[in-house]
């Protein structure tokens, strides 16, 4: 039976962008990583298929949280608005770990296979986000329109967040970004 190793991932991510912050993604590589980490190379297969997804690991827990926020919204609430809210859920990660989604954003938006990634991820958000307002009654080709409005909605987020040199919290930029979105709809129309 293989031991796991406690906390493997988070202390693979934290040794990660240690090295990147100090030589960069593309001259890190795996065996330093686990090195920083004081774990092995083998461990780090166990939990990472390769460098990248060091950076991308947690979306998989944030759609959760995200979906089961949009579960369980009030009645009554317009979809898009439950997405938005259901977005702050993970606002005290992003703003509490802001040194490393920062860098993190940083490395995305200067490497193309991190931003294919991003896209995967994101597409991936789309679709917890579909399905949980498909479970909460909401017809399919709405929820999935509403899905990726709110995806979009979270990158642009995202983007303003990191940009944001006052540093407010990434709800607001949520906010924002809807505010922005349906401002912009309600010009279009009129």
């Amino acid at each position: 039976m293989v031991k796991r190793a406690e906390n493997a991932r988070e202390r693979f991510e934290a040794a990660a962008y240690s090295l990147f912050r100090q030589q960069g993604y593309a001259a890190t590589t795996v065996p330093e990583i686990a090195a920083e980490a004081g774990l092995t190379e083998r461990t780090f297969y166990r939990y990472f298929t390769d460098k990248r997804e060091v950076m991308f690991w947690r979306a998989g827990d944030h759609q959760v949280t995200i979906a089961n926020e949009i579960a369980r919204a009030r009645a009554g609430v317009h979809p898009l608005t439950m997405v938005a809210r259901a977005f702050e859920s993970v606002a005290p990660f992003i703003d509490g770990h802001r040194a490393i989604v920062k860098l993190r954003q940083r490395l995305i938006f200067t490497h193309g296979d991190l931003q294919e990634r991003e896209l995967m991820k994101l597409h991936k958000l789309a679709s917890a986000i579909d399905l949980a307002l498909q479970q909460r009654g909401i017809r399919p080709s709405f929820s999935r329109a509403v899905a990726e409005i709110g995806a979009a909605i979270w990158k642009v987020a995202l983007e303003n967040w990191h940009a944001d040199e006052t540093e407010r919290p990434f709800s607001s930029h949520v906010q924002a970004a809807l505010t922005e979105f349906q401002a912009g709809l309600h010009q279009v129309a009129g």
